[in-house]
């Protein structure tokens, strides 16, 4: 059994936003009752939905629903795409950076891609954006440092945003003679994370980004929040 937390883009997020949210949100044993526990909004729905449309159309070639039809030309794109097109991929890295199950006792790290397109030594990983434009490249460098150690025969990584509501995309390259650098900027800060899980200190830094979008703050576990919840 590892005796590190296992992270991902979004536990580190939230960990740097307030350590406390992460603890209420993520950390906390279910059944707790520091525990918030999950909420789905409309708009979790939304992308959950558009999302196994655009799954299902481009690994079994179910047409799209109506409502998605400006889609087609896209997932019609990607079909006709030489090279091995997967969807849906969880990947986890224990901490000597090797792949396991997603759920194995030593995971340390995970990432989950929407659609990877694998044509060695290149690849793609892209993602589905249902929501407004905010461009954060901190995910794309996790996607690509992970996705060496899961497919050796990669050596570029195109990475993509892909804003399904304004049909635009934010791509980024990454090269696997980036490997150490990519690794390096999450470091740290997964360190800080790993330390403050191991001394079960959690301290609160509301703001009101932070506030606004948690769910201790939405339950009124957390009586430090600065603003009303607004997810």
């Amino acid at each position: 059994m590892a005796n590190h937390l296992a992270w991902s883009n979004a536990r580190l997020k939230m960990f740097l936003e307030c350590p406390g949210k992460l603890w209420h949100c993520a950390v906390a044993p279910k059944g707790h009752p520091d525990r918030a526990e999950y909420f789905e909004s409309a708009a979790m729905r939304a992308g959950k939905e558009i999302d196994a449309a655009l799954t299902a159309r481009i690994s079994k070639g179910t047409p799209l629903p109506a409502k998605y039809a400006q889609h087609e030309p896209m997932a019609a794109m990607i079909v006709a795409i030489p090279g091995a097109k997967l969807t849906q991929v969880q990947i986890a890295l224990n901490a000597a950076l090797k792949p396991v199950g997603y759920f194995a006792d030593d995971v340390w790290v995970r990432v989950a891609y929407d659609l990877a397109i694998l044509q060695p030594p290149y690849g793609f990983l892209w993602d589905w954006k249902n929501g407004q434009l905010w461009l954060d490249e901190t995910q794309n460098r996790l996607y690509a440092a992970v996705g060496f150690h899961w497919a050796q025969d990669i050596n570029v990584w195109d990475t993509e945003y892909v804003w399904l509501s304004h049909d635009k995309i934010s791509p980024k390259v990454y090269h696997r003679r980036e490997l150490d650098e990519l690794w390096h900027t999450f470091l740290p800060d997964v360190e800080r994370m790993q330390v403050a899980n191991a001394n079960q200190h959690w301290p609160k830094t509301p703001s009101k980004r932070a506030c606004k979008f948690c769910d201790a703050n939405r339950t009124g576990i957390c009586k430090e929040a600065v603003v009303r919840y607004g997810g």
